[in-house]
């Protein structure tokens, strides 16, 4: 009786065993996918930037300053012309904290579990690859017809990981692990020095905070061409997340 019963007892503990991990598991919160922790992707994910912006304008050769808040909002979901699971992001503007948002344009974002893309005015950009390691380098601006005079500005940005896992302060908040990248820090002659020379400034830097998403811009673009109106054309703007959910 004892040989006999002998199998049964080893099948019943191997099953207990086997209940008990599988309980286990599921106590255990599945860890987010390494793609989406620094620009998560659902309906309904918000943060909230404060924004300085700058416009050169060359008409009447003077430098605006405007401050302002933008939001941005995962709002949608739909497949893309090759059948790939995009979310639509929609910005929302207020020139004061207490006023209402008002809409005012929208992006498209596209995890292809490789790479993060984004496109905003037609515009397709590489904003992430992964897996994230430091000092990581790719084109984020292959998608983009640099041939065409009006954006041939963009051709040859290298971006580069930094600062991987490392805090960052917007001045408002203060985020423990965030990724920064660099895309480009450009400068050709300068104005002030050379008023007969043609001049130019690009930059572009952002960084992304775990589980929030883009939490600091800085974008910088002008040009200066001594033979028309000897002025600065451009816009730069800096964005700080100030809240989020």
């Amino acid at each position: 009786m004892i040989k006999k019963s002998l199998p049964f007892l080893v099948l019943a503990v191997v099953l207990t065993v086997a209940v008990f991990s599988c309980k286990k598991a599921d106590d255990i919160p599945a860890p987010p996918q390494a793609e989406q922790e620094y620009f998560p992707l659902e309906k309904g994910k918000w943060v909230i930037y404060d924004v300085d912006s700058t416009i050169w304008d060359d008409t009447f050769c003077i430098k605006r300053f405007y401050h302002y808040q933008i939001m941005h909002m995962v709002v949608d979901t739909f497949s893309d012309d090759i059948g790939r699971l995009s979310y639509r992001i929609e910005t929302r503007i207020r020139k004061q904290p207490e006023e209402e948002w008002q809409r005012q344009t929208t992006f498209y974002a596209t995890n292809t579990k490789t790479e993060l893309e984004v496109v905003r005015d037609q515009l397709r950009f590489i904003k992430l690859v992964f897996p994230i390691v430091s000092g990581g380098l790719w084109e984020g601006n292959n998608y983009i017809l640099t041939d065409d005079p009006e954006l041939s500005f963009y051709k040859n940005w290298q971006y580069k990981y930094t600062n991987v896992e490392e805090p960052f302060n917007t001045n408002f908040k203060v985020f423990d692990k965030t990724i920064t990248v660099r895309a480009i820090d450009q400068s050709i002659s300068d104005p002030e020095l050379f008023e007969n020379a043609p001049a130019s400034r690009t930059k572009s830097v952002e960084t992304y905070a775990s589980g929030v998403g883009m939490v600091y811009r800085e974008y910088i673009r002008w040009t200066y061409d001594p033979s028309t109106t000897r002025c600065r054309k451009g816009i730069g703007v800096v964005m700080r997340a100030v809240d989020h959910n």
